[in-house]
Parts: C-alpha cells; structure tokens; sequence
C-alpha cells in the first residue's frame, strides 16, 4: 500500500509566521501541498509580549492552510529564527586510555559531543543544534571523523545553536494553545540552507545569507560542514526605520514603500534613479523622490555587506567559496542587494532556489525555511516506518555496538 503522510514546517519569524505541507511518500520525492502566511502578532522583540495572539496567527495560517490544502495535520516541525537563536563554540577533552591506545567508537565521539556542549551551554538555555567542527586525537591527529582510529586522547570542538529556554517554551505554549504539537525544533536558516543547497555546494564551500525582519543570519560551509555561523542584529526592520526618519513618514507606509520602491545603487550614485511617490498625508497627498529612498537604502546596504565580507575574512573562506553566495529570506529581494554582494565581495553571488518544485511558489526565498523544516524530517521519517530493512538495521547497529564493546574492553 502506498502509505503517505503530511508534514507541516512552522517558521515563526518576527514579521511573519509562515507554513508549509509536504506530501511524503516511501517511494517518491516530497511533494509541496501548499504555503501560506500570515502576520505575526504577540511576538516582539524575540520574545512572545501575547500569548493569546500568537496563538491566533498560528491557528489562521495552520488551520487556513489545512482547510485550503483538505488535509489533516496534528504536529508541526518549529523553526526559530537568528532572533531566537545565538552561537557559540565550545571545546572539551577527554582521555581514551590510561595505557596504550584503543579504538575510537560511537560511544566515545558521543561522549566528548555531550561533554562539550555540557560545559558550553547555561542553565536557562536550551540546546537546539551542535555541529561538530573538528576531533584532534593525541594533540595533533586532526580528523572530520575519527570514528575507528587509535588514540589516547580525544579533542572535539564544537559549534553549538542555543536559545533562551524560557523564550523556547512559551512559543511552544502557543503552539499548543493552537491547537498542535510541537515535533521537532530547529534553527530556520539552517532549515532554508538545507533546502536550497546542494551537497556539491556545502562541500566545495558557500555562504548563505538569510534575510529576515530582524536579523541576517550568515552561515558559512566547507567540506560539507557548517564551519560557523554568525547573527547580525541587522535586518528589514532597521531599514524601514531609517526609511520612516529620513522621510518622516509612519512605519507602516514606509514598510510598503520599500518593499515597492527601494532599491540598492551602484556606484555611480542617485542620478540613475528617477521617477516620484504618491503618498497620502494628514494634509494630502504629497510626492516624494524615489532618489530618496533610495539614497538611504543603499547606506544601509553597504553597511550589511561590509559585516558580511569581514566575517567571512575571519573564517579564512574568502578564496575558498567555490560555490559562491546564496541569498534567501525576504530581504533578499530588495532589488539591487544580490547585485551589490557579488559585486563587493567578488564572489557568484544568487537568489535562493529550492529543490522541490511547486507551482504553489512565487517567492521560492521567503518559503525556503518552512519548506525545509518539513523536508528535513521527511526521509527519516520513511525509512524508519515503511523501509523492510529497518528491521535488518536494527541488527547492523546491535552488532556494530557488540564490535565496539568488544574493542573496548578486549
């Protein structure tokens, strides 16, 4: 029987929160049932200021999308955005053997894993991600995997994705008071580069840059691994406040002007811009110089790719992007933004693209994170309900440990 199951991403970002359904079957891609969005309410300043409102715009996008899509979803795979989520790398060492050497199993590396991230982790924190970034063994056998080799010591360096457990728990009170559980959680930007990279990319090396409301969330990868990833306070907001001060305007309609009319210059300045601005004050309408919006625009967007270039700088990747720059999240369709990046940093810079295909889909970028959520989940959860050989790869495991233990006390 071909057996299918629905499986929801929720992306709760500071402007919007947004869903998306993914069709899995055992023996075929994932297929994108539907997307929508709404919103946010009750969340601000990363953290939730209503309880009752944020449930309210989590129920209209899940039911509405439920409704629309006639189908029946019950748990939700959470993402948070870099406005929830902070970074940090933490190192731990261990020894392996009093005398001699032995071989390094599972149970070692998942060892000095939840040593590191005991000692790099507070109390009122809870852990969402670790990447491990680097195992030295004996003090100077570097290894990506050091499963299976002899040593005496074991180094690990770890990069962590953490959030306020406090802050963690009541977004999931929201969710619950929707009316759904809560799966899995997951770091959004992490979710949208995993659906919009391909493994060649991450391994050969690229950035990827996720725009949202609050925040810039940049993750840098090579050798197939996340190498490090920062969170620039630096997002769409900040730019329609500037917006609304230099033009003296209210948020709201500075919000729709940019989305509109904004737009990144090149080098040569305003005087390629023209064109005016119909907006309607208290006394009337009035016109504005669409050179304007863009004359403060394109500071601010200077001043993010200024950031971006010198973290790159840090994590020695500048000569080592093979893959280029990838721009996703909702900030990367200010017009003139990829453009700029490539430009200033000297690297193939692009606009985000899945891999799944959808007709559903206009804005592909905004919905990358909320498709990536569900996806991630979608091919481990098949081969653990419908595959024949989940039986057999319990045994595998069973007899690979007897390996280890063997191996450790023999």
């Amino acid at each position: 029987m071909n057996k299918e199951k629905i499986l929801c991403g929720l992306d709760v970002g500071a402007q919007r929160v947004k869903a998306s359904f993914l069709r899995c079957t055992h023996d075929r891609s994932p297929e994108i049932v539907g997307v929508s969005q709404v919103s946010t309410r009750g969340l601000k300043k990363s953290s939730v200021s209503d309880l009752r409102e944020l449930s309210d715009c989590i129920n209209r996008v899940l039911s509405g999308l439920a409704e629309k899509a006639k189908v029946k979803v019950k748990d939700v795979h959470l993402g948070l955005g870099g406005h929830f989520i902070h970074s940090r790398k933490t190192h731990a060492v261990i020894p392996l053997a009093d005398r001699g050497s032995k071989v390094i199993t599972s149970f070692d590396i998942k060892k000095i894993n939840h040593q590191a991230c005991l000692l790099g982790i507070n109390l009122d924190e809870k852990m969402i991600h670790e990447f491990p970034i680097q195992y030295i063994v004996d003090g100077f056998n570097m290894a990506a995997n050091p499963l299976g080799l002899y040593g005496r010591k074991l180094e690990a360096s770890i990069l962590m994705a953490v959030a306020q457990n406090n802050l963690v728990n009541n977004v999931y009170k929201a969710v619950q008071q929707a009316g759904f559980e809560v799966a899995s959680t997951a770091f959004s930007s992490l979710c949208a580069a995993e659906a919009s990279l391909l493994d060649e990319e991450r391994q050969k090396g690229c950035v990827f840059i996720d725009m949202g409301a609050q925040s810039t969330d940049v993750l840098m990868f090579k050798d197939g691994l996340l190498k490090n990833f920062t969170i620039l306070n630096i997002g769409g907001d900040q730019l329609t406040e500037e917006i609304s001060r230099g033009l003296n305007l209210p948020f709201d309609l500075s919000e729709e002007i940019k989305r509109s009319y904004a737009m990144v210059l090149p080098d040569e300045g305003a005087q390629t811009i023209k064109g005016e601005i119909l907006v309607k004050r208290e006394t009337g309408y009035v016109t504005i110089d669409r050179s304007n919006v863009c004359n403060i625009t394109t500071p601010w967007a200077m001043g993010l790719v200024d950031k971006i270039r010198q973290l790159v700088h840090q994590v020695d990747l500048e000569h080592h992007l093979l893959s280029g720059i990838v721009v996703g999240g909702g900030g990367a369709l200010l017009s003139g933004l990829i453009e700029h990046i490539e430009k200033k940093l000297s690297v193939s810079t692009q606009l985000a693209k899945l891999h799944l295909e959808s007709k559903h889909l206009n804005n592909p970028a905004v919905y990358a994170a909320s498709i990536g959520l569900a996806s991630r989940v979608s091919q481990e959860t098949f081969s653990a309900l419908f595959s024949l050989r989940s039986q057999s790869s319990f045994f595998q495991k069973t007899k690979i440990r007897l390996r280890e233990l063997y191996q450790e006390y023999f």
